[in-house]
């Protein structure tokens, strides 16, 4: 069995969330905050500025004028969408690459970590506004861990699907089985050591809802149901289709109706075509 503690010494190997992440996901919780002092942060970060630039100024947003300063920047895409915007380049590195050892060619957990994210952010649109960049991040991020498991798991694999097969088990029930950790726990430990809230890191771990007595936080539900979503339209990988046994539990939490989630959906995938665009720039 796998140790955490060499697991985690593994991760280190990928390039954390930048701390101005942090800093801007906790200004864009205040309508108030100054344009100035988002700039201010940004500004002294070059390759923030620059891939932030690059994004603003591509064909993706369409804006009929060239951007050429973080304020315009942060004027004309608003403060939340900026925001996700740096995030999703900060992560995009370690997630474009190919995960053998689950049958990811690259790219593919980039694209369903993000599909996710922009599912899990539509949710809480209609659910509740106040979640967004917790759902938001939990949800790009929920995956984290597949990154660090995936050179152990190759071995492993063919006892993993088996188990899965054989004995109705979910990936991370087969994760625990064969390799001692699932790579939900693994990514909940892994956003711990990025000094992520107490919040974020309990959603990344307990996204799969495995502990049925569990009373569901609604950050957590709404990663569960865009995962579930990204699931039943073939935007995840077979490997992480898995169980959908509490689907109706959390649709009614939510208060979320099949018509609203077939909304949802009907809405992402009319404009998938303009996100995996946006994705090929980043």
């Amino acid at each position: 069995m796998l140790s955490l503690d060499q697991l985690l010494e593994e991760s280190e190997r990928i390039e954390p969330v930048p701390q101005v992440v942090h800093q801007l996901m906790e200004l864009a919780e205040d309508p108030e905050v100054p344009v100035s002092e988002i700039t201010e942060l940004i500004v002294y970060e070059p390759v923030v500025t620059a891939n932030l630039l690059k994004l603003a100024n591509s064909a993706a947003f369409g804006f009929k004028r060239k951007v050429d300063s973080v304020h315009d920047a942060v004027v004309l895409l608003g403060l939340k969408r900026m925001v996700e915007i740096v995030l999703l380049n900060s992560v995009t590195k370690p997630m474009k690459s190919a995960q053998q050892g689950y049958g990811l060619e690259e790219g593919r957990l980039w694209k369903q970590s993000v599909s996710c994210a922009l599912m899990a952010n539509a949710i809480a649109e209609v659910v509740d506004t106040s979640q967004k960049h917790i759902v938001f991040t939990a949800a790009l991020l929920k995956d984290i861990g597949v990154i660090v498991l995936d050179q152990h798991a190759g071995e492993a694999m063919a006892n993993i699907r088996k188990a899965m097969a054989a004995d109705g088990l979910s990936l991370v029930a087969a994760e625990r089985q064969q390799l001692g950790i699932d790579h939900a726990h693994l990514g909940g430990r892994i956003a711990g050591n990025w000094n992520f809230s107490e919040a974020l890191v309990s959603t990344i771990q307990n996204h799969h809802l495995t502990d049925e007595a569990a009373e569901i936080p609604i950050t957590t539900a709404m990663v569960y149901l865009a995962d579930s979503m990204c699931s039943m339209s073939g935007i995840n990988a077979e490997l992480f289709c898995g169980h959908y046994a509490r689907y109706d539990q959390v649709c009614e939490q939510l208060g979320l109706s099949e018509e609203a989630v077939n909304r949802i959906m009907s809405d992402f995938f009319a404009r998938k075509e303009d996100i995996y665009g946006l994705l090929a720039i980043l």
